[in-house]
């Protein structure tokens, strides 16, 4: 096989697997914020109590999702003509985002952050596994 059909093939496994590569990266992120909720584990920054994440801090440091990456996997996902998981996942990664720029400009109960923590998780760990069972599938 020559190298243009491998590339292709390679971009096209990319764009079925990224949206749930950014559904895991945010699963890690949420699951050590919960942890971080149980032990009441925080911390004092730039003059502002916020939970102790480390590990997230340091992927946060790598790499950040935001616009841009949701933007590039709801396009791969358009090109290459994608399940309905994959935009299912990519409209959750929207709206999450939007979650990320309005909780900080309000106060919240602890129980509602543990709620929208935990469900956050879920929806996570679902597309996490419907892209562990497409990507299986895509491999064989």
């Amino acid at each position: 096989m020559n190298l243009v059909y491998k590339s292709r093939i390679g971009l096209i496994r990319f764009a079925k697997v990224f949206p749930f590569l950014l559904c895991f990266i945010v699963l890690i992120s949420l699951s050590e914020t919960l942890f971080a909720l149980v032990i009441s584990n925080f911390v004092v920054f730039d003059g502002g109590i916020t939970l102790n994440t480390p590990f997230a801090w340091f992927i946060g440091e790598k790499y950040e999702i935001g616009i841009y990456s949701v933007l590039l996997a709801i396009f791969l996902s358009i090109a290459f003509e994608t399940c309905i998981w994959n935009k299912t996942s990519e409209v959750y990664l929207l709206v999450l985002l939007k979650q990320q720029t309005y909780f900080p400009t309000i106060e919240l109960y602890i129980e509602y952050i543990y709620a929208i923590c935990i469900a956050n998780i879920l929806i996570c760990t679902f597309f996490c596994y419907k892209g562990i069972t497409i990507f299986l599938k895509s491999a064989k």
